[in-house]
């Protein structure tokens, strides 16, 4: 991992038009208390109680099971490295931006003590808890938030992200849909926080580099009938057209399908990647590329995953998307609880920038512990990458997959691109 060059810098603004890009194929690479701080146990163990608000119903509850496992399979790694922190998780719903699940289930983790919670998958649901939470000095720590709004609100540094900003995962896209000679670009995207930032940034992509957006049109999130859209982005005959959205991906194909749609030239985000499955048979959408910020999971984690769930009484999973940003949230709360000596909300925020940069590399919760034990500064760098926070809390360099569906939509890795945000 040492090959990641550090950037000195703290702000968000970008280099070669927003991101310095490198592709790369086949890489080898609480309440108002802040929370808990007693010891917890009588070795002297600090006792670390978390929340996660992720997704178990609504229009992004595909990116659920992997995100929970995530989770699960981290809390774990770290109780059985008995390295002086124990971990406690309470998992909650977050739903969708139709229902006030999520603020339920901020209210009842802010009151149940947790220093910490992890979530919410979508940037919109986040959005409708996040005061609630920062403000009671409780850490939020996003897997999946991708919206570029986070990086400028006012949070008290109590939000995080493990995943990067769509000012990343747009251009990334953008500069995809140019490298495969496209040239004409219609966007279909959801009017919520998560659409209309990525919209935003693969458009600048796009035409940076030469591509024409030659339509747009917005739908409102849980949206069940795009035919008139549709004829709209489609009326200037693109070769390539972009849909962000969530589950609504699965109507929106059989609505393309429909209209004799040809799926090679259809690209989407993580938001809708991974919900048409090979189960769906009402269409197939080979040909279809979509990205995913993070790496693509090494098969060695994806066992422990499955294992989990199956011991778990849970389904198998069939998407893995921000499982490893799930697990890295998690470990790093632990890190930053061990170095500060304290579980409390504050002090976590106090240390969570610094155990993801400039001290002694090390990959996994054992090995960073031990130096922290030893007195050393660490630089944890985690199964989705490498993770170097700045001060907004935010992840200046992170991996953009992206995935191809085949026949009978099946999903097949293409590549990764690393990118900064300098």
């Amino acid at each position: 991992m040492g090959v990641f060059a550090k950037t000195g810098s703290r702000s968000l603004k970008t280099t070669l038009g927003g991101a310095a890009i490198l592709g790369i194929s086949a890489l080898v690479l609480v309440g108002c208390s802040s929370g808990s701080t007693d010891s917890g146990s009588d070795s002297g163990d600090l006792s670390l109680k978390i929340g996660t608000i992720l997704p178990q119903t609504g229009t992004l509850a595909v990116l659920g099971p992997p995100e929970i496992a995530g989770v699960d399979l981290a809390v774990k790694d770290i109780n059985d490295a008995k390295a002086g922190i124990t971990v406690d998780v309470t998992q909650k719903d977050s739903g969708d931006t139709t229902t006030d699940i999520a603020s339920q289930s901020a209210t009842s983790l802010v009151a149940d003590g947790v220093s910490a919670i992890i979530g919410a998958a979508s940037s919109g649901v986040s959005k409708t808890f996040i005061d609630q939470v920062t403000q009671a000095g409780v850490i939020q720590i996003s897997p999946a938030n991708t919206s570029p709004d986070f990086t400028s609100y006012e949070d008290d540094g109590y939000y995080w992200r493990t995943a990067p900003s769509d000012v990343l995962q747009g251009r990334i896209l953008g500069n995809k849909i140019i490298k495969d000679g496209k040239t004409n670009v219609s966007i279909l995207y959801m009017n919520d926080a998560y659409g209309t930032g990525l919209e935003e940034n693969i458009k600048k992509a796009l035409e940076d580099g030469g591509a024409t957006v030659g339509a747009e049109e917005t739908f409102e999130p849980a949206s069940t009938d795009f035919n008139s859209a549709l004829t709209s982005v489609l009326a200037t005959d693109p070769d390539a057209l972009v849909v962000i959205s969530f589950d609504e991906i699965k109507t929106i194909a059989e609505q393309l399908a429909a209209k004799g749609f040809d799926f090679s030239k259809l690209y989407g985000a993580d938001g809708n990647y991974g919900v048409i499955t090979d189960k769906d048979t009402n269409v197939d959408i080979a040909g279809a590329q979509f990205t995913n910020p993070g790496v693509e999971a090494k098969a060695e984690f994806q066992e422990k995953l499955q294992a989990l769930v199956k011991d778990q009484g849970s389904d198998p999973l069939t998407v893995f998307s921000y499982a490893a940003e799930s697990y890295d949230a998690t470990t790093l709360l632990a890190l930053a609880s061990l170095q500060g000596g304290d579980t409390d909300g504050a002090t976590i925020k106090e240390n969570l920038q610094s155990v993801s940069e400039g001290g002694t590399k090390c990959e996994s919760f054992t090995d960073c512990a031990k130096l922290i034990a030893d007195g050393e500064d660490v630089d944890y760098d985690g199964i989705s990458g490498p993770i170097t926070f700045d001060k907004n809390g935010d992840p200046t360099e992170a991996y953009v997959s992206i995935y191809k569906y085949d026949t009978g939509n099946k999903t097949s890795f293409e590549e990764q691109v690393f990118g900064k945000l300098d």
